[in-house]
């Protein structure tokens, strides 16, 4: 993995748990949690559909209060962050406004973040996601792939310190996320943010992240915490057994918890 500089800072999760509703109704999503996420370094949190993974991240960005527990980003709350613009999220769903350009769906960001109109840095972002000439051109013009790149660029144009992913490669064809996957990774990583992906594909977990923590099913609680080595490139037997391992602790997780569910209801 390329050597880049650290500006993000690391993420401390000290008991974090998160319950939705109260009393007989009441749904644990994500089980008390102690983790700390690298400063600089992407993570990737994987896990069956609907264990939580996406609540942590929810949670990390502020988006979501915790029951329990606390997260700390270098002394500063996900609110502080927030306040000062120093993070940025993208979703599955690439959310542009459709009636603004690519480039003024990109200056957005800088405008939310406080940040100084720059047509310069926001023309050259756009350009380094690969849409260059597309400035102008609207949202309904665009493929899917090209909308994603929209959102990756409105997301860096900012500087984040912390760059939070949700499935953002989840809504296109087989064939654009492969290329996806090889494109952008290297923005981020020059930029330093502290990246938090959440996917379902093992095999891109394992080509994008440095570390892979993989949860249980709801509520989400830790099964594996993965190293994944700069060597285990696609294609090499490194990363071919780390896919194995990877979806192996998954399975062990999804059947944990349908033997502890079975024996709770016993």
């Amino acid at each position: 993995m390329a050597e880049r500089a650290t500006t993000g800072p690391a993420i401390r999760c000290t008991a974090l748990a998160k319950r939705f509703g109260a009393g007989a109704g009441a749904v644990d999503a994500v089980a008390p949690l102690d983790l700390t996420f690298k400063a600089g370094a992407m993570t990737a949190l994987v896990g069956p559909s609907g264990c939580g993974k996406s609540t942590v991240l929810r949670m990390v960005a502020g988006l979501e209060a915790p029951t329990a527990g606390e997260i700390d980003m270098g002394g500063e709350s996900p609110a502080q962050m927030q306040a000062q613009g120093a993070m940025a999220m993208a979703f599955q769903d690439a959310s542009l406004l459709p009636w603004r350009s690519v480039r003024g769906n990109v200056a957005l960001a800088r405008k939310l973040a406080r940040q100084p109109a720059d047509t310069d840095a926001v023309d050259a972002m756009i350009a380094r996601v690969g849409l260059a000439g597309f400035e102008a051109a609207k949202p309904a013009a665009l493929s899917g792939g090209m909308r994603q790149r929209v959102a990756i660029a409105r997301c860096l144009v900012t500087q984040p310190r912390v760059l939070l992913l949700d499935e953002p490669f989840g809504a296109v064809d087989e064939l654009t996320r492969r290329r996806l996957n090889v494109e952008l990774p290297p923005l981020w990583q020059a930029a330093g943010s502290t990246t938090l992906l959440v996917t379902h594909s093992v095999s891109e977990a394992v080509t994008l992240a440095d570390r892979v923590v993989v949860f249980s099913s709801r509520p989400a609680q830790v099964v594996a915490d993965i190293a994944i080595p700069p060597d285990a490139t696609p294609g090499s037997d490194s990363f071919d057994a780390l896919v194995t391992r990877v979806s192996a602790e998954l399975a062990r997780g999804w059947d944990e918890a349908g033997a502890d569910a079975k024996a709770a209801a016993q």
